[in-house]
């Protein structure tokens, strides 16, 4: 009887993280437009949420000190759910990069957007200077 509780609480430890990582996959992506829109406050919401979930897992991880022993593995039910954890996990790593490169492409049109602007107001303030071209004079050295 102890072994199918065990398996069992393998088994709801497993789905409750599915869940958990599943709207965190969902949050990454929503994080990703946020960033594609410019919408800061919408992008901080997403962060929030994202990393109270991943407290939440944590929290789970820690209080159920669940280690899924070799004899726990070779449960089917336990197997199939471990193995669909690891690709949403990767798939959720995925979503991650992406964004990442989003901020990055993001940063670097920031830079130029900037580089561009100091260039302008270089360019602005030379504007209404006298020139700066010796005046001509003929060549007896009288004007």
């Amino acid at each position: 009887m102890t072994v199918a509780v065990d398996i069992r609480s393998h088994v709801e430890f497993l789905d409750a993280q599915y869940e958990d990582f599943q709207q965190m996959k969902g949050l990454g992506r929503r994080q990703r437009e946020c960033l594609l829109r410019d919408d800061l406050k919408g992008l901080s919401q997403a962060m929030t949420q994202m990393q109270e979930l991943m407290v939440r897992v944590r929290l789970r991880q820690r209080d159920l000190a669940v280690e899924l022993d070799d004899e726990a593995r070779c449960r089917p039910e336990v197997a199939e759910r471990v193995e669909r954890l690891r690709h949403l996990i990767e798939s959720v790593a995925q979503v991650r990069s992406q964004s990442e490169e989003v901020t990055r492409m993001l940063l670097h049109q920031t830079r130029q957007e900037m580089e561009q602007s100091t260039r302008q107001k270089r360019a602005t303030r030379g504007y209404g200077q006298p020139a700066r071209v010796n005046e001509p004079r003929f060549t007896d050295g009288l004007r």
